[in-house]
C-alpha cells in the first residue's frame, strides 16, 4: 500500500494542511443531494467512485481491516470512511482526499453527484463525532496569501478544511518550516472534529473543520521574516452551505440489521447513469427501491489538457492582478530552486508544474507548493546523449505511458522520458526544428517544425507525420506560417498556431486548407487589435483564445470571432512586480481555471488565480 511511506505520501500528507490556496473565491451554490441517500456499507459507498479514483476499492478494504475496533460510537464503516479520508496514495489526483475536495471546490455541483453515497457515510460519522469547544487551530501554506484575506471579509473554505491542535506540527521543516515565504491561518472555530481515533496519520492531531465552513477574517499580522499570520474566526451562516445529514437514533446498527443487500447494476446502456438497487429488511418484510446514480466516466482520462477541463470559463472572467510564483523566482541560475530561461509549462491535475528549463537543459518539476524543483529530465549537462537534452522549448506529459513528451529543439528531435525515475529519453521524431507540442486523446502529437514553419500531426509510431498547417514557405497568406511556435488541439480536433513571425494566432480547421486567425494579425503592436510575437497558446471550450503576448509582457483573451483581446494579466509595463511580466513564454491553465504564466526573463512561473467567472 502506498499510504504510509515514501516521499509521495509525505507530499500528500502535507498537501491536506496546506492547500488552502485551492480554494475558490467565488461563492458556489450550497452542496446538497448526498443528505437524500441511504447509509450504505464502504465497499457500496465507494462504488460508483471506481472509474474516478481506480485503486479505491483496495483502500476501502485496507481502512475497513484497519478499523475492525472503531471507538467514539461509530461503526466500522464510518470509522473506516473517515480512515480513507486521511490516507494518501499515488497518482495524486486519484486520491480520495484530494479528488472530493477539488469536487466541492467546483462550480460545477453534478460532479458531485457519484461522491453522494461516500458523503452520506463520510458525513454520518463526522456529525456522529461531538464538535469541539471553542478550539484554536492551525493550518498553513508556503506562500503569501495576505493580500487575498481583508480584514472583516467574511469566506467560505468549500473543501473539508484539515488543521492541526500543534502548532510544533506545522512549523516543523515537513509542513511550513520557519524560513521562507508563509502563511499561517490561527482560526478559532467551534465545530470542528477530532478525527485523530480514525486517521492514518494520529500522531499529527488532525481536526477536520466540515466542508462549506463560513469564516471572518479578524486580522493580518505580517511577522517579517516573510511570515504573514491571518487569524479567522468560524460563524454561523445565515442558511447552511452544506445541507445536514438526518441523524438516526442508532446508526451503529443500521447497516448490520437494515441493509441485508445493496447491488449495483451493471450498465448495459450507455448512459451515464447506473441503479443501486436497496434490499431493506424489517422483522416482517423486505422492501426494495432502486436508486439511480450518476457514474463519472471520462472520456478524456489520458487527454494532457493545457485548457481548463473541469471549469467553464466564462468570457468575462477574471484572475487576481497579482501573480503568485510557482516555480522558481530566486533570480536567473542553475540551482534547484533557480530557473534559466524557462519557456513551455504543462500542470497537471495535481497543480504540478514541469518546467522546459530552457538554458538549463532541463525538465523540472514543482510540486505545489514547493520552494525548490526536481530535475526529471536531462539535468546532465547540454549534449545530444539519451541522458541529454539541449536547450528543450516544451513538455507534456503522455498519461497513458507515464511518460513525458519533450521538444528537444538544438538536437532537433522529439524525446520521450519516463515521468518516474528516467534517466534517459528515447527519441521517438528526428530531423524537426520542434518548438512547440501537444497531443490529442488518441495520442496523436501535432508539432510545430519552426524552421519549416509547419505543422504537422504524428500518429503513434509515425515518424513522418502529415502536413496540416503552413509548409508553403515563411509567409503571411492563409495557407502559410512563419516560425510557429507553440501548438494546441482542441476536441474538435482543431489546430491552433502561435504564427510568431506574423504577430498572430491561426486555427486550422481538419479537412482544410488553410488557416483563418483567431487573434491579431494587425501587424506588430500593442493595440487591442494586435499581438507581438505571440508565444504560448490555450484554447477553452468555448473557443476563446488565451495568448502569451511576448512583446507586450501580457496574457490576452480573444473570444471566438473578436476582433479585439482584451487583457487579463500582465500588461503593466515591463518588470518583475507581482502584476507585472517581462516575455512571457509558456501558457496554462489547471483544473480550477487558475492561469499559469511562464514569465521567461524574470525566470519564473507565476500564477494568477481565477477570482470571477461570471
Amino acid at each position: 500500500m502506498a499510504a504510509g511511506g515514501g516521499d509521495e505520501e509525505i507530499v500528500q500528507r502535507i498537501l491536506r494542511f496546506t492547500d488552502v490556496a485551492q480554494e475558490p473565491t467565488d461563492f458556489l451554490m450550497p452542496i446538497s443531494g448526498y443528505e437524500k441517500m441511504p447509509i450504505v456499507s464502504l465497499e457500496e459507498a465507494v462504488k460508483p467512485l471506481v472509474s474516478l479514483l481506480p485503486a479505491i476499492k483496495s483502500y476501502a478494504y485496507a481502512a475497513k481491516r484497519k478499523c475492525e475496533k472503531p471507538v467514539d460510537n461509530l461503526t466500522q464503516d464510518e470509522s473506516a470512511s473517515i480512515m480513507l479520508y486521511s490516507m494518501g496514495w499515488k497518482p495524486l489526483d486519484e486520491c480520495l482526499y484530494f479528488a472530493l475536495n477539488a469536487t466541492l471546490r467546483s462550480a460545477d455541483r453534478d460532479k458531485l453527484k457519484p461522491w453522494f453515497l461516500y458523503l452520506r457515510l463520510f458525513l454520518a460519522a463526522l456529525f456522529r463525532l461531538p464538535p469541539m469547544p471553542l478550539l484554536t487551530v492551525f493550518r498553513g501554506v508556503k506562500q503569501d496569501l495576505s493580500p487575498q484575506f481583508k480584514k472583516s471579509k467574511i469566506i467560505v473554505w468549500w473543501g473539508f478544511s484539515s488543521c492541526t491542535t500543534s502548532i510544533q506540527v506545522l512549523q516543523s521543516e515537513q509542513f511550513l518550516g520557519k524560513s521562507g515565504t508563509r502563511t499561517m491561518f490561527t482560526i478559532q472555530c467551534h465545530s470542528a472534529r477530532n478525527i485523530r481515533n480514525h486517521s492514518y496519520y494520529p500522531a499529527e492531531d488532525e481536526v477536520l473543520l466540515l466542508a462549506a465552513t463560513e469564516f471572518k477574517v479578524n486580522g493580518v499580522l505580517d511577522q517579517g521574516h516573510d511570515l504573514y499570520n491571518i487569524h479567522l474566526q468560524e460563524i454561523q451562516s445565515a442558511e447552511p452551505l452544506l445541507i445536514p445529514v438526518p441523524l438516526t437514533a442508532d446508526s451503529k446498527n443500521l447497516v448490520s440489521n437494515q441493509l441485508a443487500n445493496v447491488k449495483v447494476s451493471k450498465n448495459t446502456t450507455g448512459s451515464n447513469v447506473e441503479t443501486i438497487q436497496l434490499v431493506t429488511k424489517t422483522p416482517n418484510s423486505s422492501t426494495t427501491q432502486e436508486i439511480s446514480v450518476p457514474m463519472h466516466i471520462s472520456q478524456e482520462s489520458d487527454y494532457p489538457l493545457r485548457s481548463p477541463s473541469s471549469t467553464n470559463i466564462h468570457p468575462n472572467a477574471q484572475w487576481q492582478k497579482d501573480g503568485i510564483t510557482v516555480a522558481g523566482g530566486n533570480g536567473k541560475g542553475s540551482e534547484i530552486n533557480q530557473l534559466c530561461n524557462p519557456r513551455g509549462l504543462y500542470v497537471d491535475d495535481a497543480q504540478t508544474v514541469y518546467v522546459a528549463d530552457e538554458s538549463n537543459h532541463r525538465i523540472v518539476e514543482w510540486k505545489w507548493g514547493a520552494t525548490s524543483g526536481q530535475v526529471v529530465a536531462g539535468g546532465n549537462g547540454q549534449g545530444n546523449g539519451a541522458h541529454q537534452l539541449s536547450y528543450p522549448t516544451d513538455v507534456i506529459i503522455d498519461k497513458e505511458r507515464d511518460s513525458l513528451i519533450i521538444c528537444d529543439y538544438s538536437n532537433r528531435r522529439v524525446v520521450q522520458w519516463p515521468r518516474r525515475n528516467g534517466t534517459r529519453g528515447e527519441t521517438i521524431i528526428s530531423n524537426i526544428d520542434c518548438m512547440g507540442l501537444t497531443m490529442d486523446k488518441n495520442g496523436s502529437l501535432y508539432i510545430s517544425d519552426f524552421s519549416k514553419h509547419e505543422v504537422r500531426r504524428y500518429r503513434r509510431g509515425e515518424s513522418q507525420g502529415t502536413l496540416l498547417a503552413g509548409g508553403n514557405g515563411s509567409g503571411n497568406h492563409l495557407n502559410q506560417l512563419s516560425y510557429p511556435r507553440y501548438v494546441l488541439v482542441d476536441r474538435d480536433h482543431s489546430v491552433y498556431v502561435s504564427d510568431c513571425g506574423n504577430h498572430r494566432v491561426m486555427k486550422w480547421m481538419e479537412d482544410t486548407k488553410q488557416c483563418i486567425i483567431v487573434a491579431g494579425g494587425q501587424g506588430n503592436g500593442n493595440g487591442l487589435t494586435q499581438v507581438s510575437y505571440p508565444k504560448g497558446v490555450v484554447v477553452d471550450q468555448l473557443g476563446t483564445v488565451y495568448v502569451a503576448d511576448y512583446g507586450t509582457d501580457r496574457i490576452m483573451r480573444w473570444t471566438k470571432a473578436a476582433k479585439q483581446g482584451s487583457v487579463i494579466a500582465g500588461g503593466n509595463g515591463r518588470g518583475k512586480e507581482m502584476t507585472q511580466l517581462n516575455e512571457p513564454f509558456g501558457l496554462s491553465f489547471d483544473r480550477h481555471g487558475n492561469l499559469y504564466v511562464v514569465d521567461s526573463s524574470n525566470h519564473r512561473v507565476q500564477k494568477f488565480n481565477l477570482l470571477e467567472n461570471k
